[in-house]
């Protein structure tokens, strides 16, 4: 429908979709794109990047969205790179690292061969393949689900129908109560807010502020999210020890190609564990990439990730080009069944 489209990426709501559908999405360095008019989600993950039928599209819009925004506060005073011009030369002697824990239990084994096949290929084109130990990461997606639904009650809080968002319609209010001091005016004022959050959030969203409200409050801070950013540390730290030893890391965007629609509706834990592989680049503040790399028996594309250190997205749009002057993957199509077939 478009050549070219730009999204959000707090936990892997970029490299995820670009994975499930078949196309290339890059999740770029925590304040390389500016921030400043996205609907802040968790502040301290959040980025900007472009998803695209190919590496070359990708880096072709990061040229143009890229640099430094003084109207963004977390936004990085470093110089663009032609990122369309990196993309010329080999994958010689590129390290890459394959952690041997995400192939564990609960990967499909059509997505592990695929994945396998992908490592395959960067050797093929020069590059050398390692085995790395990430040893904190899983326990990303709990630290994931304590720092950003904390970061999303506090930034959510605004949108109480007054200054920011949608507005429920006017209403009769409730009288106040006899002796608790409140008048008829703060009544309706505090019912529009109730309201206004009430039809203005969905489910999930609503899950998250409650998640990071409660872990926020007196007698939990200390035991849930104060924890939390001392994994984030851990995990941080685990990218910087991996990538003394590798250039870039290596892995599949989802342990699953793409599931049905509403399959996990009820059940949030379980597509919150699909976030396994891509939350901890959020954590971490480095760049990431995902593009096709095969597709299961039922025609579903199936996501190969690539993460880079800090800024070094035109190695990371380099090597995942090179993989795409290889392959076809990024030129297929899942086949799409027509209406009343």
């Amino acid at each position: 429908m478009a050549p070219v489209a730009i999204g959000s990426d707090t936990g892997g709501s970029i490299r995820q979709p670009a994975g499930l559908c078949g196309i290339t999405g890059l999740k770029p360095t925590y304040g390389r794109v500016s921030r400043r008019g996205l609907v802040a989600f968790a502040s301290s993950l959040d980025q900007i990047g472009p998803m695209a039928r190919s590496a070359a599209d990708c880096a072709l819009v990061l040229e143009t969205i890229a640099g430094h925004d003084p109207g963004d506060a977390t936004s990085l005073a470093e110089p663009v790179p032609p990122y369309t011009r990196s993309l010329e030369g080999s994958l010689e002697g590129v390290r890459i690292g394959r952690v041997p824990a995400h192939f564990g239990a609960g990967i499909d084994p059509e997505v592990a061969h695929a994945v396998e096949e992908a490592f395959a290929a960067f050797r093929a084109a020069g590059a050398t393949i390692h085995d790395i130990d990430m040893p904190h990461a899983d326990a990303g997606v709990a630290c994931y689900y304590l720092v950003a639904p904390c970061e999303a009650s506090s930034n959510l809080a605004r949108y109480d129908g007054a200054h920011y968002g949608h507005r429920a319609e006017p209403g009769r209010g409730h009288r106040a109560e006899p002796g608790r001091g409140a008048t008829g005016y703060e009544s309706a004022l505090v019912e529009m807010y109730c309201r206004s959050r009430a039809e203005g959030f969905g489910p999930e969203v609503k899950r998250r502020i409650m998640l990071g409200t409660y872990a926020l409050s007196a007698g939990y801070y200390d035991a849930y999210y104060a924890k939390a950013l001392r994994v984030r540390r851990l995990i941080r730290q685990d990218y910087l020890d991996a990538f003394a030893k590798v250039d870039l890391i290596g892995g599949p965007v989802s342990a699953t190609a793409a599931f049905r629609l509403g399959e996990k509706t009820d059940d949030p834990l379980s597509m919150y564990l699909l976030d396994l592989y891509t939350v901890c680049t959020n954590l971490a503040g480095v760049g990431g990439i995902s593009f096709p790399c095969g597709f299961t028996k039922s025609g579903l594309p199936i996501g190969f990730q690539l993460q880079s250190p800090a800024l070094a997205e035109p190695l990371l749009l380099r090597a995942a080009d090179r993989y795409q002057h290889l392959t076809d993957w990024h030129l297929r199509r899942a086949p799409l069944a027509a209406k009343g077939a």
